[in-house]
């Protein structure tokens, strides 16, 4: 790896992992400990995705990028393994941990993700550090920190944007179905008699069977699903997405934020935030922290109220 002067001897990284891993001699199992099973989907989830991180650690030992193609194959693919291992413990609850702290300050979702990447790297690089050293720490010193970590930082910038096109692909939009014409099986058409023409159908018959127009009516609420219902708390932005909140739930639709507050006009809500609006009837208490302004709603979130928004809503009594 370029930049790191001690860590010439990487190559003795293959003898020192070999003498521990050849042995013979691994922890015993605790039979009488039960084994914690997980979710079917969680589970396959996982296992999937460390797939794919030993088939790109796979790949990157081959290669040798990094300074490392000095180094034997074997001791590249320990390496690397070590690596994918390491930095999927550190990277995998990046996104977890940044919408945590988007929604607790208020932040943009692609700063909060920024930041926790920036934190999951430190820990990282130690991994690869100590791997690179042979557990050498006393010959680590922080210059060659310092320049691990911009490379740690990029490898898992890019394995955050895989985890965050994996997940918007897991979370299908909530669509509006057409509606499927029903089948029915042909039958015989009766003929009807003279008598049956000349009886007309009642006017009360036909307005039965005319659709009745519901004016107002939100098409917003048509694309949630039933159990959700229509007591609507809040809507965020994610990306080319919202996020819209009931008491039963949330669902992931594919809307613009202000085509969906277009739709939501007839209701006593407000857009507070660039990438929020909020039901009126949702706030609970108002929350003031030294220049903040939030939203305390029904269910417990938070919700940041923008500067340029706190006038406005201080005229129509939110605030």
């Amino acid at each position: 790896m370029t930049g790191t002067g001690n860590f010439a001897d990487a190559p003795r990284l293959a003898l020192l992992y070999r003498s521990r891993s050849m042995n013979g001699t691994y922890p015993a199992k605790d039979s009488r400990k039960p084994a914690t099973k997980l979710a079917p989907g969680l589970a396959s989830r996982l296992a999937g995705e460390m797939a794919i991180m030993m088939a790109a650690a796979l790949v990157l030992a081959l290669l040798g990028p990094f300074g490392m193609f000095a180094m034997s194959l074997p001791a590249r693919l320990l390496a690397w393994a070590i690596f994918a291992i390491g930095g999927y413990a550190c990277f995998r609850p990046v996104l977890l941990a940044g919408d945590a702290l988007a929604e607790q300050t208020g932040l943009t979702r692609w700063i909060a993700i920024t930041l926790a990447c920036a934190l999951a790297a430190m820990p990282t690089t130690l991994i690869v550090a100590g791997t690179l050293s042979g557990l050498d720490w006393q010959g680590i010193t922080a210059r060659d920190l310092i320049a691990l970590y911009p490379q740690v930082l990029i490898v898992g910038g890019m394995v955050t944007v895989v985890q965050l096109l994996a997940k918007r692909q897991r979370e299908v939009p909530v669509e509006a179905a057409e509606p499927v014409a029903e089948v029915r099986p042909e039958l015989p058409v009766e003929q009807p008699s003279v008598e049956e023409l000349a009886v007309e159908e009642p006017p009360a018959l036909a307005q039965e069977q005319a659709p009745v127009p519901q004016p107002g009516r939100i098409a917003l609420f048509d694309q949630l699903p039933a159990h959700l219902g229509q007591d609507l708390l809040c809507i965020e932005n994610e990306d080319h997405y919202i996020r819209v909140h009931t008491s039963a739930g949330n669902a992931l639709i594919l809307m613009r934020l202000r085509d969906a507050v277009a739709q939501l006009a007839p209701l006593d809500g407000a857009q507070v935030h660039r990438s929020w609006w909020v039901a009126r009837s949702a706030v609970s208490e108002v929350v003031r922290s030294e220049r903040r302004v939030s939203l305390r709603l029904v269910d417990g979130r938070e919700v940041p109220v923008s500067r340029s928004s706190v006038a406005e809503l201080r005229a129509r009594g939110w605030l």
